[in-house]
């Protein structure tokens, strides 16, 4: 048969075959093209199943010791707090100060909260643990009677709670925890009655180190909060976040009770010195610059040799004199700055590195995290272990406890504001910066 012929036989078997069959062929045509533009729609609409993050965190960890942004995803308290240190409504509505601050009524929003296991949440399920505190329920009411009057206990009742457990309240629930001996090795949170949120595997490590090892081994596609990049293996895929930690800082603690130290003037000399951060990363006092009750308005220290060796002038120093700066390895660069601008000034020092808080030093590099609430008492007021440079002033104890003895939203204001200025003109600490750290992720 010619090709031609071919041609023509073909053409007519396929009419045949249309004239026969066309229900069958138009049937098809129309379920082909509706299954083309609906099954797509269908598919979006199907629950896809969850890709787990799984996150790395660095620290030792107890079931009781949990961090606070994994307990927060988890359940929430009676109150929460806003970004500027402030408690706001959470599961209580509302909130009133009576008997001079020695009692605090909270009344629970009349909606219907249910804990993770089902069981609906009543007052009776309230279970913070504190000393020297009456709690009673009534209701939709929650009363606490204190000794003492203390302001932030409002900002306090922010701590996210808990059934035995760990069943909360949150939008995520814990569905497995393990552990080694007495430590968290990883916690897996799934959405609770949220589909669209993904599961989240929290992975604790050591140090830093290991942590780097665990990504680059593909344990964790996500890192918290790590102060330097090294060792890391990232990729095209991995998205890297630094971020200002704007609710701590790194300062440079003297121990005031021993000479030269415990001279205001050596001091304030010896900050002078030292260069300072500008921008975002920039620290003045010890709250956090978006608090409603942080001053701006502090001496800055910024670096002035020469105001630094004319305070230096009256001063008997000992000739020999060689200071030993203490610092974690993550504060280094910042203990050789110090170092080389002392030496400007004509004072010897030494960096050494330590893993651990020393009991003893003269001066020493950390991080410190800020409060929520500007109440600083544990951490200066002369009676607390908090008070790592021993410093010892009535006026600034009296601040102190006046502070978190008063309730008024504009006496306690005028009071931190004070407590900020005094505290920087007579410089136990020099506030260095906001430390950096960073975020990575991997898709």
């Amino acid at each position: 048969m010619t090709f031609p012929k071919k041609i023509r036989f073909f053409f007519h078997l396929i009419i045949a075959v249309v004239k026969k069959q066309y229900r069958i062929i138009f049937l098809g045509l129309i379920l082909g093209i509706s299954a083309f533009f609906i099954l797509p729609k269908i598919y979006s609409r199907l629950p896809k199943p969850n890709k787990t993050v799984k996150i790395g965190f660095v620290g030792q960890y107890l079931i009781n010791n949990i961090p606070l942004s994994i307990l927060q995803e988890i359940s929430y308290g009676l109150t929460t707090v806003s970004e500027k240190g402030e408690a706001v409504p959470a599961l209580a509505e509302q909130w009133s100060v009576l008997d001079d601050g020695k009692t605090y009524v909270f009344k629970l929003n009349n909606k219907k909260i249910f804990w993770h296991d089902g069981k609906e949440f009543s007052s009776s399920d309230i279970n913070y643990n504190f000393n020297d505190i009456e709690f009673s329920a009534n209701g939709d009411s929650l009363v606490f009677k204190l000794k003492e009057p203390f302001s932030p206990l409002p900002v306090v009742l922010s701590k996210p709670l808990f059934r035995k457990g760990l069943i909360g309240l949150g939008k995520y629930k814990v569905k497995k925890i393990k552990s080694s001996g007495k430590f968290i090795n990883s916690i897996l949170l799934v959405p609770n009655n949220e589909p669209s949120l993904t599961d989240r595997l929290y992975r604790f490590y050591n140090n830093e180190n290991d942590l780097k090892i665990a990504f680059n081994l593909g344990e964790v596609n996500t890192i918290k909060d790590i102060f330097n990049l090294d060792g890391l293996f990232l990729g095209s895929l991995a998205k890297v976040t630094p971020t200002i930690i704007t609710n701590a800082y790194i300062g440079l603690f003297f121990n005031t009770t021993n000479p030269p130290f415990s001279n205001k003037s050596f001091r304030q000399a010896l900050a002078y010195a030292i260069p300072k951060e500008s921008g975002g990363k920039r620290v003045l006092t010890p709250l956090n610059p978006a608090s409603w009750v942080y001053n701006p308005d502090v001496k800055p220290y910024n670096q002035d040799f020469q105001h630094s060796n004319k305070l230096l002038e009256n001063e008997v120093i000992d000739k020999n004199l060689k200071i030993n700066i203490l610092s974690f390895p993550q504060f280094e660069d910042i203990a050789n700055q110090v170092r080389d601008s002392w030496k400007q000034i004509g004072i010897n020092s030494e960096v050494k590195i330590i893993s651990v808080v020393p009991e003893d030093f003269e001066v020493l590099i950390i991080a410190r995290e800020i409060p929520k609430d500007p109440d600083q008492y544990y951490f200066w007021h002369s009676t607390q272990a908090g008070n790592i440079s021993n410093f010892k002033n009535l006026r600034l104890d009296k601040l102190l406890e006046d502070g978190r003895r008063t309730t008024n939203t504009e006496e306690r204001k005028d009071i931190y504001f004070d407590f900020q200025r005094f505290l920087v003109e007579e410089s136990p600490v020099v506030f260095l910066s906001h430390p950096v750290v960073y975020n990575i992720s991997r898709r």
